[in-house]
């Protein structure tokens, strides 16, 4: 206890004299750590919007070319929002769903090498942002159109290697058949047949016309199909 007023004012004044640098620093310190997060997640905000505002432009020239051929125009005016997209929001899933878009525009317009380099492009960034969560579907359906590039490229074993290097998920049934496609591609039509039968016993729910015409031109009656009646390889 302190005998008078001056004692405790002399008491504080020695207090604050030893410790109200560091309490000030301290409270510097939380305010610039707060007032830092809000400016970070505002910006964030804005360039999420931003990124999201591209990609709906290069959406909008899909539609627009669905149907029809690309032009010329069409395809510029696609590779510059894409090619903005891929600079400034690299680490944006923005950039990702962008990637696809591009190389369906490329391959519409007959160069698949460089819709292949774009495709690649997506498979070797799988990770984004700070506190942004990979979409695995995304990443399944990359590699599915880039498998189906190198096939037509006529590149059957990176193709092949690209399905075989990954697990399919909920796109089972889309990878074995195309598979089948490749291994029948490079000659191997019982290997063919067997992915097909794993593709058509994995559709459940869907209507695979196409699977079941590539079943029967292999002399298989996809009627005569059931889930139990295939081993994966």
């Amino acid at each position: 206890m302190y005998g008078s007023d001056e004692e405790q004012v002399e008491a504080l004044k020695s207090w604050w004299k030893e410790n109200g640098t560091s309490l000030l620093l301290g409270v510097a310190v939380v305010l610039v750590a707060f007032f830092g997060m809000r400016q970070w997640q505002s910006s964030r905000e804005g360039n999420a919007a931003l990124a999201s505002d591209l990609y709906q432009q290069l959406s909008d020239l899909a539609v627009s070319s669905a149907g029809s051929d690309v032009s010329d125009t069409q395809l510029q005016q696609a590779d510059a929002i894409f090619q903005r997209l891929k600079s400034e929001f690299e680490n944006n899933i923005y950039s990702r769903y962008a990637a696809l878009a591009m190389a369906k525009f490329l391959v519409e317009k007959g160069d698949e090498a460089r819709a292949a380099t774009e495709l690649q492009w997506v498979l070797d960034h799988p990770k984004l942002g700070l506190l942004q969560k990979p979409e695995a579907e995304l990443f399944m359906v990359a590699r599915l159109r880039l498998a189906r590039v190198k096939l037509s490229l006529g590149d059957p074993d990176g193709a092949l290697a690209l399905l075989r290097e990954a697990q399919s998920g909920s796109f089972s049934a889309s990878f074995a058949e195309l598979e089948g496609d490749i291994l029948l591609e490079k000659g191997n039509t019982d290997g063919a047949k067997t992915a097909y039968i794993r593709a058509f016993t994995n559709s459940a729910g869907f209507n695979p016309v196409l699977l079941q015409l590539k079943l029967q031109n292999l002399g298989v009656n996809p009627a005569d199909l059931s889930p139990l009646a295939v081993e994966t390889p």
